[in-house]
């Protein structure tokens, strides 16, 4: 039993390490993807306001709370009315693409310290489990070897 405790925690140590590895060599490849999809869909709009990509814009800027992007290609303010939630103006804290990097940026250290945690639970757990399995293989003199009794 216990070298299966062992080797399943090992087959997690095994799964866990890469994902380590990519998060800390990779650390902005998410949040580039993730701007570079808004920026897709938010230059899709502003050239041709297509009811599908309009739909994923306001969408984006629903679940993020936040409205436009400062473009340096000229005037946004058409896309940003069609698509931001009434009522909500645009200034520079609301800035889409600062958002979605802070937001993913939080987020991607929170998973990374979740990993770490997990790792060393794996580690704790490969420990705990060949401990038992050699205390309990090398030490055959713990069986009883005569009666007790009681008076």
């Amino acid at each position: 039993l216990y070298p299966q405790g062992f080797f399943c925690f090992a087959l997690a140590f095994c799964g866990l390490i890469p994902a380590a590895y990519w998060r800390y060599t990779h650390s902005t490849e998410v949040e580039d993807s993730m701007m570079d999809v808004y920026d897709f869909v938010y230059e899709e709009v502003r050239r041709n306001s297509s009811s599908f990509r309009r739909q994923e814009l306001t969408a984006i800027h629903k679940a993020f709370l936040c409205c436009g992007k400062h473009s340096p290609f000229g005037d946004t303010t058409n896309v940003e009315l069609k698509t931001c939630p009434p009522g909500q103006v645009h200034d520079a804290e609301q800035d889409c693409l600062q958002v979605i990097q802070d937001f993913l940026k939080k987020h991607m250290d929170f998973v990374f310290s979740i990993l770490g945690i997990t790792i060393g639970f794996t580690v704790y757990g490969m420990i705990l489990t060949s401990f038992l399995w050699f205390s309990i293989h090398f030490s055959s003199h713990l069986d009883r070897k005569g009666k007790y009794i009681l008076r």
